[in-house]
């Protein structure tokens, strides 16, 4: 059995690659080959390599001046304008004398850091995906197939995001990013021999949904956005590479958690809560839906669990999913960082220490309600878990108001359901 990595394109986003790469190998996941578009490429190299810790330091220290040599890089913003490389084509073509990038640094850096004798007798597979011009024609090469000395301009072929980038020569042939072919090169590597694959996405949807749900794929991807895809800010790069590494890590069960990271949590502990939880979730949105169709004539959705579902792919949830999908909803309302490792215990405490001292009317109604919704999510969050910690259930009347609060609803019935589980 066989098992390869494959690394998505996706410019500073790369930095999530090399965390997922980290938690990786501290898991020990042997893998057997690498295969990269892009970035990914350029990645896939310094896996090739093996020195994880070259790896992140480079990215934590990787700046747009090694990329492309420009005077001042606060005058930089493309990163910043657009989210990838098709959004900034139209404007690149009207301003194409001016913003045509020199990637003389990219180049030396790639040169420096695709270690090639070490790549090719560590053993491990490799390879990069590119696109010919003008014939446009995906062409997948494999380190096989690479002349001595010759891995550097692959890898930078493979990166060449034309027209930001210009076409990388070999051997009498124009060759651009691999991306405008094959983003994420499963194939490649499936056709290299692998028969199990980790794949890291660079994007939270799916680059093949077509291969998402096969048993040999494990996905690592991110649910939050790592930043424009030339955006090298320091602090970016430090938190894509904690994401990377604590997707990866939940992606093999280390960790717990969907949008948000915690240590392991029991699942017969938090059971119980889960089972009153999703009863008042059905309880509520049973209702909620009845009277819109009383209402409306028409068939209304369930809020609080569409609000639930949204970050799980509609994967059916167990109970201890369900649980910690509740506290995620917690968190976010409260804006707790993503790129952190929670205890859920200490979490819950914190939240609740918040929500204790916020005031409870005499009255739960309409006015009440837009009272604290003018002050933010969290007052409103804060307002009805006072109010079910008071009184136990919420006003049937407000139901119509508190289905199009789904989030702040949902979150304060699931600190109700946690309260109930502890000593009184």
């Amino acid at each position: 059995m066989k098992r390869g990595l494959v690394l998505c394109g996706g410019g500073s986003r790369g930095a999530y690659e090399i965390g997922a790469w980290q938690a990786l190998n501290e898991l020990g996941v042997r893998l057997d080959g690498v295969y990269g578009t892009s970035i990914g490429a350029l990645n896939a190299a310094l896996v090739a390599r093996g020195d994880v810790q070259a790896a992140r330091e480079l990215w934590l220290n990787l700046t747009i001046q090694k990329i492309t040599a420009v005077e001042d890089a606060e005058d930089f913003a493309i990163g910043r304008m657009v989210s990838n490389k098709w959004d900034v084509v139209p404007f690149l073509v009207e301003n194409a004398k001016h913003l045509r990038m020199d990637i003389t640094p990219l180049e030396t850096m790639a040169r420096q850091e695709c270690d090639e004798a070490r790549i090719r007798t560590g053993g491990m597979g490799f390879g990069v995906m590119t696109f010919r011009v003008p014939q446009m024609q995906g062409l997948p090469i494999y380190i096989r197939d690479m002349k001595p000395g010759s891995l550097a301009d692959w890898v930078i072929a493979s990166a060449s995001c034309f027209p930001i980038f210009p076409a990388k020569h070999i051997d009498g042939q124009r060759y651009i990013d691999g991306g405008y072919c094959d983003n994420l090169p499963l194939d490649m590597a499936l056709a290299d021999g692998m028969d199990e694959l980790v794949a890291v996405e660079l994007h939270p949807y799916y680059t093949h949904p077509e291969y998402a749900r096969m048993p040999w794929l494990k996905v690592i991807r991110p649910r939050h956005s790592l930043g424009g895809f030339l955006d090298f800010n320091p602090k970016l790069m430090r938190r894509s590479l904690w994401l990377g590494y604590h997707d990866a890590m939940k992606a093999y069960g280390h960790f717990d958690g969907f949008l948000y990271t915690f240590r392991r949590v029991d699942a017969l502990s938090v059971a119980p809560a889960a089972r009153r939880f999703a009863r008042r979730l059905s309880l509520f949105d049973g209702d909620y839906m009845q009277r819109g169709v009383l209402r409306t004539g028409q068939p209304v959705n369930a809020p609080l669990h569409a609000a639930l579902e949204t970050e799980t792919d509609f994967v059916p949830l167990d109970w201890k999913g369900t649980w910690l999908r509740g506290l995620e909803l917690c968190a976010e309302i409260m804006g707790f960082r993503t790129d952190a490792i929670y205890d859920a215990d200490a979490l819950i405490r914190q939240i609740r220490a918040f929500c204790a001292v916020r005031p409870c009317p005499e009255k739960l109604d309409e006015a009440a309600l837009h009272d604290a919704w003018k002050k933010g999510p969290r007052e409103t969050f804060a307002l009805l878990t006072r109010w079910l910690d008071l009184h136990g259930t919420l006003p049937p009347e407000l139901s119509r108001r508190l289905g199009e609060l789904p989030k702040e609803t949902a979150a304060a019935m699931f600190m109700k359901c946690v309260k109930e589980d502890r000593p009184r």
